[in-house]
């Protein structure tokens, strides 16, 4: 029996155990989806500066990464059906690939799954790698696990295709969960990519497609108001990607991978928006409003005049209801 023919009957098995089937119930799609988890793997031949890389994502990514420390013969964009195997049995949405070769040193491949199946991946080369142990350490690390602010400067996040793709790439690696609230003081780490923008110079038109990565450690401090004085201090890791090879996704599946389901969308209120930064804003409809019935406070002037017209008007209504007396006598 073929691999692929034993692959697929022993996809169809069903769970016997309470054990398993929560296993598979777990594995299913869900409406809010956990935070992505990363499979971070060794090529067959890395350089220190690439194994002292991989272990930096997977300190940044823990306790949502797996590292796999040996070596694995995989060309993932030659054949990626083992990388895909490997990332369904362990359940991981994410990987991350790092070879180095005479022809390509310092290689570091950034992919996504849907389905089960590759959806879309790039492969970035690594220049200038400062690992975090090179770095002075900080009388005060990061929590495990705590959610990195995630910053993208530069132009060329906006305009150009391929770095658009490289911002979404980077974007789902590094961002893990999307919380439903940020805490202040929980924000404990920065991310800063900045794409260096073209221009006419030879320098510049080199430094096309590049990216700087650069990560902070964020300190806050009293500053005499409700905002906290902010410092950086930067902790590593910090190297340059550029843009290399890239597979880009199948339309249909793309289309599919972003589909938000309904159950997930926000229900409409009647006359009422949300702007951009999240703040809502209302509409109110009110009936006619008849001024003349509104209490108001008179002083001066104005409450003698109001009274003269009053004292006015009823004279004349008295004086009216005389000669309508007289005329009835009449």
């Amino acid at each position: 029996m073929s691999a692929d023919v034993l692959g697929k009957v022993l996809g169809k098995r069903t769970a016997k155990t309470h054990r398993g089937k929560k296993h598979l119930r777990d594995r299913e799609p869900k409406v809010v989806e956990e935070g992505k988890t990363a499979l971070i793997i060794r090529g067959s031949r890395t350089s220190q500066d690439m194994s002292d890389l991989l272990r930096d994502l997977f300190v940044l990514r823990t306790p949502l990464a797996t590292l796999f420390q040996r070596k694995h013969e995989e060309h993932p964009f030659e054949d990626c059906k083992r990388l895909e195997q490997l990332c369904t049995k362990f359940d991981h949405s994410l990987f991350a690939f790092g070879s180095s070769s005479k022809k390509r040193p310092a290689r570091l491949i950034l992919g996504r799954l849907f389905d089960g199946g590759l959806l879309d991946m790039q492969e970035f080369g690594i220049e200038d790698f400062k690992s975090t142990q090179k770095f002075k350490p900080s009388h005060k690390e990061c929590t495990v696990g705590s959610k990195p602010l995630v910053v993208f400067q530069g132009s060329a996040f906006d305009h150009d295709e391929r770095m658009k793709r490289a911002k979404s790439l980077i974007m789902d690696f590094f961002g893990v969960a999307r919380p439903d609230k940020v805490l202040l003081s929980g924000i404990e780490h920065v991310i800063v990519c900045t794409s260096l923008d073209s221009g006419s110079s030879p320098a510049a038109a080199s430094a096309k497609d590049k990216i700087l990565f650069r990560r902070y450690r964020i300190s806050m401090g009293k500053s005499g108001s409700k905002l906290p004085r902010v410092e950086l201090e930067e902790t590593g890791p910090s190297f340059s990607l550029s843009l290399d090879r890239c597979r880009e996704p199948d339309k249909d599946r793309w289309k599919q991978a972003i589909k938000v389901p309904k159950a997930a969308k926000p229900k409409k209120v009647k006359n009422i928006k949300t702007n951009e930064l999240g703040k809502q804003i209302g509409k109110f409809h009110l009936g006619k409003q008849d001024f003349n019935q509104i209490h108001t406070v008179h002083h001066g002037e104005s409450k003698k005049r109001k009274l003269r017209a009053a004292l006015g008007s009823g004279a004349a209504k008295k004086t009216k209801a005389d000669s309508s007396k007289e005329a009835s006598a009449t």
